[in-house]
């Protein structure tokens, strides 16, 4: 199906799923940080479905962009969940180096501690993910 709408029109699809991740990744790896992870990847996964599912049936622009918004929302919460998560199954004294050499593609390594894994991960990958959107890459 057809939206009928111009290039940069549907760029903008993409735009705001990046800036969403970009803008709320950091947000929620601060106000969820005592969460439980189980229940934020959880979460993120089910968010992340509704959002790509309704873009799926989306029949007008308006609708595609605020999917893709929640997509972004979907996507910001597991993000650093997941790496903070894997963090913590990664032994002290190794500090941060397997999760960097899995992360090579991300434009900024950040310095991995335990208590500001999360944090750190989340404005590595908004910049990771928001880079090319906006011309940056």
């Amino acid at each position: 199906m057809s939206l009928n709408t111009s290039a940069s029109a549907a760029g903008q699809m993409v735009s705001i799923y990046a800036l969403s991740f970009a803008i709320l990744a950091p947000v929620i790896a601060a106000l969820a940080g005592g969460w439980s992870r189980k229940f934020l990847l959880m979460s993120a996964l089910g968010i992340f479905v509704v959002g790509n599912a309704l873009s799926a049936v989306a029949t007008d622009l308006n609708t595609v962009l605020v999917s893709r918004a929640l997509a972004g929302l979907g996507a910001a919460m597991f993000a650093p969940t997941a790496l903070g998560a894997a963090a913590s199954l990664v032994a002290h004294e190794k500090g941060g180096a397997p999760l960097q050499s899995s992360q090579r593609d991300l434009p900024v390594q950040p310095h991995w501690e335990r208590r500001s894994a999360r944090l750190s991960e989340a404005w590595a990958g908004g910049v990771a993910h928001s880079g090319p959107s906006l011309g940056l890459a």
